[in-house]
């Protein structure tokens, strides 16, 4: 619901200067169909992590970040480590 709602697509429009497709969450559905439907645990795992969600936003890791090189440039060292 994320990718239809208005937020996230003024989001994109700010960002991208274009309305998002949803493209990446459509493939996603399919493959998370695929691996339900799949009766093998270990390659229904496999499929999974092949996804655009656990690629690009299920990890903690700041290049992942939708916004970084966008909104935002990505440093080599956090701020918060500099001694003032």
């Amino acid at each position: 619901t994320r990718c239809i709602g208005s937020g996230f697509q003024k989001d994109s429009l700010y960002r991208f200067g274009r309305f998002d497709g949803c493209y990446a969450q459509w493939k996603d559905i399919r493959i998370a169909m695929k691996a339900k439907t799949n009766t093998d645990s270990n390659e229904a795992t496999k499929l999974l992590e092949t996804t655009h969600y656990h690629k690009n936003l299920g990890s903690n890791d700041p290049k992942t970040s939708p916004t970084a090189g966008v909104i935002w440039d990505l440093k080599d060292e956090p701020g918060w480590y500099e001694d003032v």
